[in-house]
């Protein structure tokens, strides 16, 4: 696990260079180094597999060289897939050690919901981040409060209107077809000339005035 999360750290410190082919810079090395060892790889191998990708053309596989920018890209989605599945098998193990195989009625849940967070860069992941965050709340107020409320209406309880700001239009915001960012995003995604520019111009002309 923790040989992992080295690696994931080191690739984080690999830069290259190179317009159209790509190569780890010099300053780069001992990261990339270490990188190779975590991962239990061969550095020849694991650099050429940062460096390239692989084109199926018809039935022929053809190796084409990245440019720095692409490299990072690639570097970075290793990264995160590294990551992922490490967090992954971590579950899997916590819940393999804490199963219960007798079945219990009662049990003691604790939700932690951490709100929408805003920093001073907010990168796509901290995007879907704030989106879980609030279908969690959108989920707690429907529960804990709507429903709830629902039932003390229905058994004739004495009490008082408990009133909650509805993330609804949050939600809709982000989540809304055909017109949210996820469906913006999704659509500028297929357009071959779309830019970070024209996705942003595309949510100010629909959002602007709304929200």
């Amino acid at each position: 696990m923790f040989k992992v999360l080295s690696a994931v750290l080191h690739l984080g410190n690999i830069y290259f260079e190179g317009d159209t082919k790509s190569r780890i810079v010099d300053s780069s090395k001992e990261d990339f180094k270490v990188t190779a060892e975590m991962l239990g790889v061969d550095e020849e191998e694991l650099e050429f597999a940062l460096t390239h990708k692989k084109i199926t053309v018809v039935n022929e596989v053809v190796q084409k060289d990245l440019s720095a920018d692409e490299a990072t890209d690639l570097r970075d989605a290793l990264s995160k897939s590294l990551y992922s599945r490490l967090f992954d098998w971590m579950v899997e193990q916590l819940n393999n050690q804490t199963h219960n195989e007798k079945s219990s009625k009662n049990y003691i849940g604790v939700l932690d919901i951490f709100g929408f967070e805003n920093f001073k860069v907010n990168s796509f992941e901290q995007f879907l981040i704030n989106y879980a965050n609030e279908k969690l709340q959108k989920y707690f107020n429907h529960h804990i409060f709507s429903l709830e409320q629902e039932e003390y209406v229905r058994e004739g309880i004495d009490w008082s209107n408990i009133e909650f700001k509805d993330n609804q239009p949050c939600l809709d915001l982000i989540e809304k077809k055909p017109i949210g960012i996820i469906s913006i995003l999704g659509e500028e995604c297929r357009f071959p000339k779309a830019t970070d520019i024209t996705f942003i111009e595309k949510n100010h002309a629909n959002f602007h005035k709304k929200h």
